[in-house]
C-alpha cells in the first residue's frame, strides 16, 4: 500500500529554503532537513527526489518570495522613479533584520557555486536579469514621465542599480550596519539623472 503525505509540502520547502540560506548548498544536508522539519527522509526523497533537486526547487521559491516581497515597489503595475527610490530606500532596514540576516540565497549560491555548477549558476543569473529587466521597466517608465533624463541608457543603468542590490545584499551578510548600508544606498541613488 502506498504511502500517503503527512506533511505540508509549502511548508517543507519553506524550511529548507531558511536552511540553504543559511548554511548554503555544500553545508546543508537532507538529515539537518529532517530534523527542522519533523518530515521523514522517505516523505523527502519522495516528493522531491534528490537534495539537488530539492535545491532547484528551493531557488525557485525564493525567487517567487522575493518578488513579493523586497521587490515588490519595483513590480508595481505602473512602477517607476519614486519606487525605485522606494525600494533603495527599504534595502537598510529590511537587510538588516533578522529574515535577511544572511544575505541573499541567490548572490550566496552565486558565489557558493557559480564556477562549479553551470545549472546553479544559471538560476542566479537568471533572477538577476529578471530583476534587471523589471528595473529598466520601471526606469522607462521614468522617462517616459520625463522624471529622468531622457538621454539616459535605462539598461546600463538598470544594471548598474541592480548590482549596487547585489552589493547592498553582499554588505549586510557580511555584517555591516544599517548607517554603512544607507551610505552605500544614498551615493548610488545620486547618480540618477533627474530632470
Amino acid at each position: 500500500m502506498p504511502r500517503h503525505k503527512e506533511f505540508s509540502e509549502s511548508e517543507l520547502l519553506q524550511t529548507a529554503v531558511l536552511l540553504f540560506w543559511e548554511k548554503g548548498y555544500c553545508d546543508s544536508s537532507v538529515d539537518e532537513l529532517i530534523k527542522r522539519s519533523g518530515v521523514a527522509k522517505y516523505g523527502i526523497y519522495a516528493t522531491f527526489g534528490s537534495k539537488r533537486a530539492l535545491f532547484k526547487a528551493v531557488l525557485k521559491q525564493y525567487a517567487e518570495d522575493r518578488k513579493k516581497d523586497i521587490q515588490k515597489p519595483l513590480r508595481q503595475q505602473q512602477a517607476a522613479l519614486p519606487e525605485i527610490v522606494a525600494f533603495f530606500s527599504s534595502l537598510p532596514a529590511k537587510l538588516t533584520k533578522k529574515d535577511f540576516q544572511y544575505g541573499c540565497l541567490m548572490a550566496n549560491t552565486g558565489m557558493e557555486l557559480g564556477l562549479r555548477d553551470d545549472e546553479f549558476s544559471r538560476m542566479v543569473k537568471t533572477f538577476f536579469e529578471q530583476t534587471t529587466e523589471v528595473m529598466k521597466a520601471c526606469l522607462d517608465r521614468a522617462v517616459e514621465l520625463k522624471q529622468i533624463d531622457p538621454q539616459v541608457d535605462t539598461e546600463i543603468l538598470a544594471r548598474f542599480l541592480v548590482n549596487e542590490f547585489r552589493t547592498l545584499l553582499m554588505l549586510s551578510s557580511s555584517g555591516h550596519k544599517k548607517r554603512e548600508l544607507k551610505l552605500q544606498m544614498e551615493t548610488a541613488l545620486t547618480l540618477l539623472p533627474l530632470t
